[in-house]
């Protein structure tokens, strides 16, 4: 039977394939580079009427991403009607305690309002959605595409999280058991930040992000924003034409086939396991907000760019050509605490950077590059080709139209230090390897519906020990809350994991063993870079490296928390809870995701504004 099964899901992934070779990947090198203008994406309109209220569909559209004469490309977009979805989509701006609630809704349908099928190969043998309860019998998919929305960063309630379990198809007609509300509720009670919003649907998140399900969630706080920082940035009503200086930029890799289409491998690596799981995508096309290598016009004077990693998988060393410095003034949960001058800035898939970049000693007519370092997969993998995956995007210098009157003020934000209250966790990375490749990862060796064992006390705080027994870097992400990375530091990773797998020779376990990592440890800890020392919500764990981080589950500005108190203007121990996961969207799809419950009721505590 065993045999049968394995040769059953061969054979099922050969046909797939052989459906899918129609599809002729495109070679990357006939897309000409710095023909088309970069897209800012406008800013999301509410319902008219109410400011604080927003409608948004996910729509299946066409849009011109490939240059011309290549034809529009099938995409996913979200947007307040199918006329307005776009790949990325429009911003959502919010204003610092100015709650707002979105009905997000699935219109991933035809002409005639019948769901359509999902254009990329579903692996049913994985722990996914699943809306018609077929199991894991190997067949690709064909049913109604389930999606839920999150927002990556946002305080918000765990009924408005976008758990991977509250999943709903069109109409709403088959919704998954974490579905909890139509309305989602969003607090915004947290510090100014570049959020994103994105797909998160179980086990279907690689696919439905790929497609396009992608946009910015921008929070200001007017009241105390550093004085003097580049803008304008996009705004409401904006007139054809506005100048801006404080510009998203969504970078994201994808690859093309012969037709203009999205391609997306159709094999997986084990295929007798999974026929159509891949470990991670690399596309040979770099995005960035919808575009294939843009170019954009910039005075010689100061620009702010908010930048988000939004690829699967693809890491990115970020340079200019001429060497010119970037400067950080914020990461994944707000203001760093000063400026930092980088020469280079690596972004895992999730995190986002708030950077400026300071044109003004450049000549009128100067073209310079934004280029990639990174190695795929990073950091010990391929070096990106310097005809295709090293490239970003390019600026051209224009003539000055108006002075410019900002300035980087030395003093952005105070960031608090963190007192643990609790017992530390360590929690290690694992994967299951198979013939082909990786068959799995796991975080400490359990699969995503083994019973919660992440259950912190709400207001308490905690140091994580992320103990990486993997090859790769993975960018761990926690929802709900911001934290901050304590240290790095080095291991004997090859001892460890003989030690790791004596105590548990069979994973996955649900119970987990793990042996103390101090008589393992090498050198002394590696404490943050200087563009790290601020609220993260998405860490870079890298590999032979236990990544400390010092977590409060509490808002972001509470100016201190007691174990046991709740200070969230909301009950975090509400259904359906929170996850934690890798932010690769092919590991959170294949088992590297866990619930995070906290703990217990609250009690009465002052909720900060």
């Amino acid at each position: 039977m065993k045999r049968f099964a394995t040769t059953f899901f061969v054979l099922v992934a050969a046909l797939y394939a052989i459906s899918a070779s129609a599809q002729v990947p495109l070679n990357p090198l006939s897309i000409p580079k710095y023909v088309e203008p970069l897209p800012i994406p406008p800013v999301m309109s509410p319902v008219p009427g109410d400011p604080y209220y927003y409608e948004i569909g996910a729509y299946p559209i066409e849009q011109q991403v490939l240059p011309p004469p290549f034809p529009k490309t099938r995409v996913w977009g979200y947007g307040t009607s199918k006329e307005t979805a776009s790949w990325p989509a429009a911003t959502i701006e919010a204003i610092r305690g100015e709650p707002i609630s979105v009905l997000w809704t699935n219109n991933l349908v035809d002409e005639n309002g019948k769901p359509i099928p999902h254009p990329l190969p579903v692996d049913t043998t994985l722990h996914w959605a699943d809306p018609l309860g077929m199991m894991h019998n190997g067949y690709p998919y064909m049913g109604p595409v389930p999606i839920v929305t999150h927002v990556h960063g946002g305080e918000q309630e765990a009924a408005s999280d976008g758990h991977p379990d509250a999943w709903f198809t069109p109409g709403f007609n088959i919704r998954g058991p974490g579905w909890w509300k139509y309305v989602y509720e969003y607090t915004l009670q947290q510090p100014a930040t570049t959020l994103f919003y994105h797909d998160h649907a179980l086990g279907i998140t690689r696919l439905n992000v790929y497609m396009g399900l992608v946009g910015f969630f921008i929070i200001r706080d007017p009241a105390n924003e550093p004085a003097g920082l580049p803008g304008p940035a996009p705004r409401l009503g904006d007139s054809p034409g506005m100048r801006y200086y404080e510009i998203p930029l969504a970078i994201q890799d994808r690859m093309f086939d012969t037709n203009g289409q999205l391609f997306y491998p159709s094999v997986g690596v084990n295929p007798q396991i999974h026929p159509f799981w891949v470990p991670e995508f690399f596309g040979d096309v770099i995005c960035v907000n919808g575009k294939p290598w843009p170019y954009l016009e910039v005075e010689p004077r100061k620009y702010r760019f908010r930048i988000v990693n939004g690829s699967n998988a693809r890491f990115y060393t970020l340079y200019l050509s001429n060497n010119l410095p970037i400067i950080q003034i914020g990461t994944d949960g707000g203001y760093l605490p000063s400026p930092v001058v980088l020469r280079e800035l690596t972004l895992a898939p999730g995190e986002r950077a708030d950077v400026v970049i300071d044109f003004s000693r450049m000549a009128v007519g100067a073209r310079i590059l934004l280029m990639n370092g990174a190695k795929a997969p990073y950091p010990n993998g391929t070096p990106p080709d310097p005809r295709t995956t090293a490239q970003v995007m390019q600026f051209r210098v224009v003539p000055l139209t108006t002075p410019d009157t900002s300035v980087i003020p030395a003093v952005l934000n105070t960031i608090p230090t963190l007192t643990p209250d609790s017992p530390k966790r360590t929690l290690t990375l694992v994967e299951l390897m198979g013939p082909g490749g990786p068959i799995a990862m796991y975080l400490d060796g359990k699969r995503w519906d083994a019973a919660a064992s992440e259950m912190p006390r709400v207001g308490s705080t905690e140091v994580w020990e992320i103990v990486n027994l993997t090859a790769d870097t993975h960018p761990i992400h926690l929802h709900l809350v911001q934290f901050q990375l304590l240290n790095r530091q080095r291991f004997q990773v090859n001892k460890y994991l003989k030690a790791y797998m004596m105590l548990n020779p069979v994973l996955p376990t649900g119970a987990p063993v793990n042996p103390s990592i101090d008589p393992y440890l090498q050198g002394k800890p590696m404490p943050p870079a200087p563009n790290e020392r601020g609220w993260k919500d998405t860490i870079q764990a890298h590999p032979g490296e236990v990544t400390r981080i010092v977590v409060r589950f509490a808002p972001i500005d509470a100016s201190q928390s007691t174990p046991g108190v709740n200070l969230y203007p909301f009950d975090p121990t509400d259904e359906p809870g929170y996850v934690w996961h890798c932010h690769i969207l092919e590991h959170e799809d294949n088992e590297m995701m866990r619930p995070l419950k906290i703990q217990p009721r609250p009690q009465q505590g002052k909720i900060q504004p």
